[in-house]
């Protein structure tokens, strides 16, 4: 009896073990697949940034972007209407502590330290309608136009959506995008078209050209494209019991384009941090030049002689083809070309027995200057495992990738 009883308390004890370290490895991969299907949107949008926005100056001023704080600082209008490019990409660098938002009666406390990422295109929106695009087809030898129609159904825009049409220019050097205001039967002209098989008969009277439509989400719209912002923040309530104290959740949100609010998305739970750094081609040559952070504040590499380094190229939003003197060049369309984004995340539950690195670097070798090191000891999360997403997307629709 003896001898069995010492067995059977073995036996349970490595049992216990078993139970314990499997409850770990779950949780980690729990984890892990929550962290790749929601980083997988982010994903999607960095590609997407800039696709369906115009590059030249509006012939009809939108009212406006986000209306909330913080998000209305990324906004591309300087008045109560604008008609200049968006920027495809803005970014915001280490948020200051105290910044909130409200949304359903939900506070969302920013985590400060982190970065910012607002991102403008038309495919960022969360409705059928912003994943579809077409173009205008002419009559041969004049008279009608109409738009393509794609052989599946659901690939095809229905009557009444709101959609937003360009006329696109392409040269040897330049690549350029003018919004098409809609004139038909209206005393006013406005930024976007209400789809339909007669919609675009103003265009008949054209010599033709390459007109692209795209979808925009909403019904009444603010502004003549979709914008999607990235950012790690707490809400007041429904944070998930497992975080660790101070953490937040990485959320997407869009920009509503009935009151400019934000609508939250939550993508990954338990989040410490958020970090972006920009790569620019400096000289046009294709190579990446300098490295800079978010906001163009700070820069590695062949940085410009002003004393803001790139942050009056990060805030210029237009095409050299303009013929503006007051354009700074290089910009974000035509030398940004790479966007890396580090994202500081919690893997698994919190282990007593566990010790974590401190300080951990959200950024690569060599990014100690654009990026930041979280102190893990300091906010006495030392208990806890951490994984470190790292995310490198090339947008394929700015002109210094194509």
């Amino acid at each position: 009896m003896a001898v069995f009883i010492t067995v059977l308390m073995i036996t349970a004890s490595s049992f216990d073990t078993i139970l314990k370290q499997t409850s770990k490895l779950f949780r980690s991969e729990e984890s892990n697949i929550e962290g790749i299907i929601g980083l997988e949107m982010m994903r999607h949008d960095l590609q997407q940034a800039g696709l369906g926005l115009f590059t030249e100056s509006s012939p009809v001023a939108y009212l406006g972007e986000a209306a909330s704080t913080p998000a209305n600082s990324y906004n591309d209008y300087t008045s109560s209407v604008g008609t200049e490019p968006p920027r495809p990409i803005v970014g915001g660098n280490n948020l200051a502590s105290g910044v909130t938002d409200t949304s359903g009666g939900v506070t969302y406390n920013f985590l400060p330290g982190t970065d910012y990422l607002a991102i403008k295109a038309s495919t960022v929106g969360i409705t059928n309608t912003s994943q579809k695009w077409s173009y205008i087809e002419f009559a041969a030898g004049g008279g009608s136009v109409s738009p393509h129609l794609w052989e599946s159904a659901a690939e095809n825009f229905t009557g009444g959506e709101k959609v937003v049409l360009f006329r696109r220019r392409v040269t040897s050097t330049t690549q350029t995008s003018t919004l098409i205001a809609d004139t038909n039967g209206s005393a006013s002209q406005s930024f976007y078209f209400s789809y339909g098989s007669s919609a675009f008969d103003q265009l008949a009277a054209l010599s033709g050209g390459i007109y692209t439509i795209y979808g925009i989400n909403g019904a009444d719209l603010r502004m003549p494209f979709n914008r999607a912002d990235y950012f790690v923040s707490r809400p007041s309530t429904n944070v998930p019991s497992v975080c660790a104290p101070g953490v937040g959740i990485l959320y997407k949100a869009t920009v509503n384009h009935s009151d400019g609010e934000l609508n939250y998305i939550p993508l990954v739970d338990c989040v410490a941090d958020m970090q972006v750094v920009l790569g620019w081609d400096m000289d046009g040559n294709g190579a990446i030049d300098a490295y800079s952070n978010a906001d163009g504040s700070s820069c590695n590499g062949v940085c410009p002689a002003s004393s803001l380094g790139l942050a009056n190229q990060v805030q210029d939003a237009l095409s050299p083809t303009n013929n503006s003197t007051s354009e700074t060049v290089p910009n974000i369309r035509n030398s940004l070309k790479i966007i890396k984004v580090y994202i500081l995340a919690q893997n698994g539950r919190r282990d007593p027995s566990y010790i974590s690195p401190s300080p951990i670097l959200v950024g690569d070798t060599g990014e100690t200057a654009l990026t930041r090191s979280y102190d893990i000891n300091a906010n006495n999360l030392q208990n806890y495992r951490w994984k470190l997403y790292r995310i490198v997307m090339r947008p394929k629709n700015l002109a210094a990738n194509q």
